[in-house]
């Protein structure tokens, strides 16, 4: 495939993403056209909305700290504050992405930059990020599963997306525990078979070579869970407050514990950017899902996760500070990530 051909069939890609993220905050913003009488008509509680920005800046800070552990925990050196900088910078490219590559790769091209070669050991730092904060959403989500009671007291869609949630957790977990066990599984014999593979075989099996670093950092590893562990509490508890901030009738903290993990991990999937609309979409069907004697209307959990979006938004301008100040360093690194990805 030409360099032409792949830019047009990567904007091409990236313009139905947008299509379809538009389109699904369209229909959940007519479906929730009557909330917002409400909102015009009652008082906003903005200390408690100041409250949810500043767990969502809390979040992300602590994202950034996840990340430089096990970033030093793979023997790359850098200072926690260029971590935080290009923690940031990442955040504010997941909205604003020029091109087909997220800021999860820009973030992974940028410290592999200056670092010869490290370059695979960069990349695993960002797929270990992003499984730990998998992890982290799965046991929390079975907790709240748990807590809430919804096995017993769910309707039978919800019933069915608990079990899955538990399902997942414990197959992810067991998966990620038997790697760090077993050396065998990350060893010369299963590397060979993934080199085997076309295309990205020879990358699947550079990457699963860096498994025995973070196999001989397991304190490393522990000092990392509890970071993303306060770090999902902090943003649960933003979309709580935003809720709260809002005059709707909210589902309590602890059925939160549900709807923002299963919401984020709808999110995940890569069909919008950053998530957008999906992850509201599910934050919509979760609200109305929820058993209680709650009053939520129509439209409700489309307010709270577009309130929680403004403050992720209002935390990513500040990555755009490093962006500008760096700009044409950024951008000639991500045309070269770009060429190479």
């Amino acid at each position: 495939m030409t360099a032409h051909r792949k830019s047009i069939r990567q904007t091409l890609v990236t313009l139905a993403k947008i299509v379809l993220a538009v389109a699904i905050l369209w229909w959940l913003l007519y479906q929730a056209r009557a909330n917002f009488s409400r909102l015009s008509g009652q008082s906003v509680r903005w200390p408690l909305l100041a409250a949810a920005l500043g767990c969502t800046l809390i979040a992300s800070a602590l994202n950034f700290v996840r990340w430089h552990l096990l970033i030093r925990a793979l023997g790359i050196s850098i200072r926690l504050i260029d971590t935080m900088r290009l923690g940031a910078l990442g955040l504010a490219l997941n909205f604003v992405s020029p091109g087909a590559l997220g800021g999860d790769f820009f973030k992974a091209a940028f410290l592999a930059h200056g670092q010869p070669g490290k370059r695979t050991e960069a990349v695993a730092t960002v797929v270990a990020d992003r499984v730990m904060g998998l992890l982290t959403m799965l046991v929390l989500a079975s907790g709240g599963i748990f807590a809430t009671g919804l096995l017993t007291h769910a309707s039978p869609t919800l019933l069915m997306l608990c079990e899955s949630i538990l399902l997942a957790a414990a197959v992810a977990w067991f998966g990620v525990a038997a790697m760090l066990i077993f050396p065998v599984l990350s060893g010369p014999w299963v590397a060979e078979r993934l080199a085997s593979i076309p295309v990205a075989g020879n990358t699947f099996a550079k990457l699963l070579g860096t498994v025995q670093s973070y196999r001989e950092q397991r304190r490393t590893l522990l000092a990392a869970f509890g970071v993303s562990l306060v770090m999902a509490l902090a943003y649960i508890s933003s979309f709580f407050l935003v809720a709260r901030g809002l005059p709707i009738e909210e589902p309590p903290w602890s059925q939160h514990l549900v709807i923002v993990p299963m919401s984020a991990l709808v999110g995940a999937i890569p069909l919008t950017p950053s998530g957008l609309g999906t992850m509201e979409l599910a934050v919509e069907e979760l609200y109305q899902s929820m058993p209680g004697d709650m009053h939520v209307h129509k439209g409700d959990g489309t307010l709270v996760a577009i309130g929680r979006r403004a403050t992720e938004i209002a935390v990513a301008l500040i990555g755009l500070v490093f962006y500008f100040s760096r700009r044409r360093e950024f951008e000639a690194l991500y045309a070269e990530a770009d060429a190479a990805g």
